[in-house]
């Protein structure tokens, strides 16, 4: 049977990076205050204390390499083995990895292999994308901030460059502010650990965004094994659990896969009064019809 295949950014399948792993002790993301389109200070630089907020970059980057639907719960991966995906059917592929550059609310094509599920009821998703991620970002906040290049001011945005989230370190250039608004450019975050004190390779979520979806992530090796290091980690697997199951029938002639960054960028502080950007959460759903 033929199937339509609609590609759009809104809603709903959740992966997840983030700068420390507090960020994930109560199980929820911070999401920044925004007035009038301007952000508040005092959740991200509030005296070197480590404050934290997630919000939608202008654009977000990510590789993805494969996604799963399953009709059960896929086992995690270890270090001695990958995630076990008996359960699952690989709905779409591609070998050497597809950029989406992803804007909140805006469509996007996504080149691939798309291939038809089995008639069924689908209630996990898996989901293979490469740990780096590009944030382009420029806002107004209400009150002076601190760039990591050594300029200050009420607008920021994101530096053209890179830098590593990992076990002993943060990104230390990707931030500029000034007097007036910023062309930014674009950041690219490569994650090597959830953690910035120590090497943590698997980080969870319950009830996003007040659903009772629930996500895994799991940064993995070459063979697709829990890394043990910061040096191990090749890509991150994310593993889901549906708020709403996913239904293929020989009725169905559409899928619909969405994605959402809204909580896609984190805002930080470095330490020394001086914002970072990171990667965030994002989302995407399956639908049916």
């Amino acid at each position: 049977m033929y199937l339509n295949i609609i590609i759009r950014t809104n809603i709903f399948l959740f992966l997840i990076f983030a700068p420390f792993t507090s960020s994930f002790a109560d199980s929820h993301v911070n999401s920044c205050t925004i007035t009038n389109g301007v952000f508040t200070a005092a959740e991200v630089i509030a005296d070197g204390q480590g404050e934290y907020c997630a919000s939608a970059p202008e654009s977000y980057e990510v590789i993805v390499y494969e996604m799963y639907l399953c009709t059960a719960a896929p086992t995690a991966p270890t270090t001695s083995s990958s995630m076990g995906l008996d359960n699952c059917f690989k709905n779409w592929e591609s070998s050497s990895g597809t950029t989406l550059s992803v804007q909140q609310n805006q469509t996007i094509d996504v080149p691939g292999t798309m291939s038809r599920p089995p008639n069924g009821t689908y209630t996990h998703g898996v989901m293979l994308i490469d740990n780096t991620f590009g944030i382009t970002m420029a806002m107004q906040f209400d009150g002076t901030m601190g760039g990591q290049d050594g300029t200050s001011g009420v607008y920021c945005a994101s530096v053209a460059g890179s830098g590593t989230m990992g076990s002993s370190s943060i990104p230390t250039a990707s931030s500029t502010c000034g007097s007036s608004a910023i062309t930014p450019g674009k950041f690219v975050e490569t994650l090597t650990s959830f953690d910035s004190g120590s090497f943590q390779g698997v980080a969870t979520a319950d009830n996003l965004n007040g659903t009772s979806a629930s996500i895994s992530g799991y940064l993995v090796d070459t063979d697709g094994n829990l890394a043990v290091n910061d040096a191990d980690v090749d890509k991150l697997t994310g593993s889901l659990v549906f708020a709403d199951a996913v239904n293929f029938t020989e009725a169905t002639t559409t899928l619909t896969m969405s994605f959402n960054v809204g909580e896609g960028m984190s805002l930080y502080d470095d330490g020394s009064d001086q914002i970072t950007f990171g990667s965030g959460p994002f989302q995407a759903i399956i639908t049916t019809d």
